[in-house]
């Protein structure tokens, strides 16, 4: 009798390691990425990622996508903020990722590059009905055509590529896209193909994801940097994290609204300087999808 109790015993604690175990690796779903739309397409235009953006970043209020398939990772995000869209178009969205989730920048993706703030549209425009800013009514022909300008994109980390600075006709695979949207938001997309990582075992890793708003550094305030000045003391500071690139998110975001336009020219000269240099960035972990 001692002797069954002490196996039944012994086989429950076995079955409840194995069960422990397994639990440890499974892979929360919510922290999976997901595959793209079968129709994506990196042209600055979401409406193939449907009413929503899969993923938010609480302390920056961001929506944000990121998924991918057997060939390609994909990133999309939509910013409405005109100080955040004025930064992206002056110094870039930088997409870092750490494949092996130790949040180092271990590989960039940075665009636009060679852009400028004013290319983002004016706080005052309005849309034909008043209502609301919108750049396709009353900035398309300028916008588009000073958006298709943009054709730069720095890359660091990817072994296989010759020069940090590429166009968005390379052959190595990058695709990125930038676009204002009718209600005025700028939208970020971008492809990376994953066999540039050089991975083991795609899935079975967290990779370490950041999103990096540059901020805008004068000339003068590079140079001051660079030899050890002080004029930008006292100044918001360029956070820590990715170089710069961007990337944009979707209209009509599920989980609530998108936040209020900020910047503009409401704080005077300063205080739009002090805004347009400062760097907001997030980082994320997720598992890729098999493919």
């Amino acid at each position: 009798m001692i002797r069954t109790s002490a196996s039944l015993l012994a086989f429950f604690a076995i079955q409840a390691l194995a069960l422990s175990l397994c639990s440890a690796q499974t892979k929360p779903a919510q922290n999976t990425l997901q595959a793209p739309p079968a129709s994506v397409t990196i042209d600055g235009d979401l409406n193939e990622w449907g009413d929503s953006l899969r993923y938010y970043n609480e302390d920056q209020k961001l929506y944000y996508t990121l998924a991918n398939d057997k060939d390609n990772l994909y990133m999309a995000i939509r910013i409405n903020d005109r100080s955040e869209q004025r930064r992206i178009l002056g110094a870039g969205l930088t997409l870092s990722i750490d494949t092996k989730g130790k949040k180092k920048e271990t590989f960039s993706v940075t665009f636009p590059i060679g852009g400028k703030p004013d290319m983002a549209p004016d706080d005052d425009t309005q849309s034909l009905d008043g209502s609301k800013p919108n750049a396709v009514d009353n900035h398309d022909e300028k916008l588009k055509a000073n958006l298709t300008k943009l054709r730069q994109i720095r890359v660091t980390g990817f072994k296989d590529v010759e020069s940090e600075l590429i166009t968005t006709s390379n052959t190595y695979g990058f695709k990125v896209a930038i676009d204002f949207d009718k209600d005025g938001n700028l939208i970020c997309e971008a492809a990376i193909p994953l066999s540039l990582f050089h991975a083991d075992d795609i899935g079975k890793t967290e990779w370490a994801f950041n999103f990096k708003i540059n901020g805008i550094v004068r000339p003068s305030q590079k140079r001051n940097d660079e030899n050890g000045g002080t004029e930008n003391q006292g100044r918001s500071g360029r956070s820590g994290g990715m170089g710069g690139g961007g990337l944009g998110g979707s209209r009509g975001m599920r989980g609530g609204g998108s936040r209020g336009m900020r910047g503009g020219n409401t704080g005077g000269e300063s205080t739009d300087r002090s805004e347009l240099s400062r760097s907001v960035d997030f980082w994320e972990k997720f598992f890729l999808a098999k493919g």
